[in-house]
C-alpha cells in the first residue's frame, strides 16, 4: 500500500511539473537579418489632449517569428500614451501586426517610444499635431446646395465650382464619400474631388483628416493637370502637408451635406501650399 501511494505521488507530481512549466510564449525579432529595425508604418494622426482611436491611429510593424506561440509587444508610456498589442503567432517568418495607442497625448511635437519584443528593441517617433488646428475659426458654410469654394493662401487666388457626382463606396465596414466635379474641359475650368473616409459605416458629422487613407482631396486645373495642385492632393504623410475636413451637418433625410476644410497640400512647385475658407454642400445621390 505505502509503494502504490508513492508511485501515484511521483505520477501526480511528474504531470503537474509538466504542465506549469511548459513555454508557450513566441519568440523573434523586431530587426532584419543586418541587425536593422524593420521599417514602421503609421496610420492616421494624433493630437495632444485627443485620445486616438484605435481603429483609425496606429503604428504596423513587423515581426520575424523563430517560435510560434503567444506575444505581448508594447511600447513604453512617453507623453501620456503609449502602444500596445498582444495575441498569438501561428506562423513562422515575417508577421504584420498593429501596435494600437493606449492613453491620451499631452504635448504637442515629437515623442519618442521604445518598443520591445523578446530580447530585441526598437525605437519608434510620433509626431503629435497641435489640436487647435480642428477649431480654427473657418467661416461657415454659406454655399448653396452642391457648391464648393477655397482660397489658395499661396497665391491667393480662389477657386469654386459645382459638385455633380456625388455617391458612397462602401468597403467593409468603412463607407467612403465621394464628392466630384465633371473633369476640366476648356479653359478656365476646374476638377475637384473629395473623398471623406467614416470608419462607422455612416455618414456622421466630425472631423476627418487626409492623413487617414482613403479620405483625400484632389484639385487640378485645365491648363495645370497635376494632381497634386493647391487644392489637396492624394499626397504622401510623409510630405508634412495635411488637410483638415470638418463634416458639419447630415441630414439622412435629404442626403444633404454640409462642411468645410482648410491645411498644407503640396502645389505643381512640389512646395508646401496654405488652403484656407474651404466650404462644401451636397446632395449624396
Amino acid at each position: 500500500m505505502q509503494i502504490f501511494a508513492f508511485i501515484f505521488f511521483i505520477i501526480v507530481f511528474s504531470c503537474t511539473k509538466e504542465f506549469s512549466f511548459e513555454n508557450h510564449s513566441a519568440a523573434g525579432t523586431l530587426k532584419d537579418l543586418s541587425g536593422s529595425c524593420f521599417p514602421q508604418t503609421l496610420q492616421g494622426t494624433f493630437y495632444n489632449g485627443v485620445t486616438p482611436g484605435s481603429d483609425t491611429a496606429y503604428v504596423t510593424i513587423k515581426v520575424n517569428v523563430t517560435k510560434i506561440g503567444t506575444y505581448s509587444i508594447l511600447t513604453d508610456m512617453q507623453n501620456g500614451f503609449g502602444f500596445a498589442n498582444s495575441g498569438t503567432f501561428t506562423s513562422l517568418g515575417i508577421n504584420t501586426i498593429h501596435l494600437k495607442p493606449t492613453g491620451t497625448p499631452v504635448n504637442q511635437g515629437s515623442t519618442n517610444f521604445t518598443i520591445r519584443f523578446d530580447t530585441s528593441v526598437c525605437s519608434l517617433t510620433i509626431n503629435v499635431t497641435d489640436s487647435s488646428i480642428l477649431h480654427q475659426n473657418i467661416p461657415p458654410v454659406t454655399q448653396p446646395d452642391y457648391n464648393w469654394r477655397f482660397t489658395d493662401a499661396k497665391r491667393n487666388v480662389t477657386y469654386k465650382g459645382l459638385f455633380e457626382n456625388n455617391y458612397t463606396l462602401h468597403f467593409g465596414l468603412i463607407t467612403v464619400l465621394v464628392l466630384s466635379t465633371k473633369d476640366a474641359q476648356a479653359p478656365g475650368d476646374s476638377t475637384f474631388t473629395m473623398n471623406i473616409a467614416f470608419p462607422a459605416g455612416t455618414i456622421v458629422p466630425g472631423t476627418y483628416s487626409t492623413d487617414d487613407t482613403p479620405t483625400g482631396i484632389v484639385f487640378r486645373t485645365f491648363s495645370d493637370p497635376c494632381g497634386n495642385c493647391a487644392g489637396g492632393g492624394l499626397i504622401p504623410i510623409s510630405s508634412g502637408a495635411t488637410v483638415i475636413i470638418n463634416v458639419v451637418d447630415y441630414d439622412p433625410l435629404t442626403r444633404v451635406i454640409r462642411g468645410n476644410f482648410s491645411g498644407t497640400t503640396i502645389d505643381w512647385l512640389n512646395e508646401l501650399a496654405t488652403i484656407k475658407n474651404g466650404v462644401f454642400t451636397a446632395t449624396v445621390k
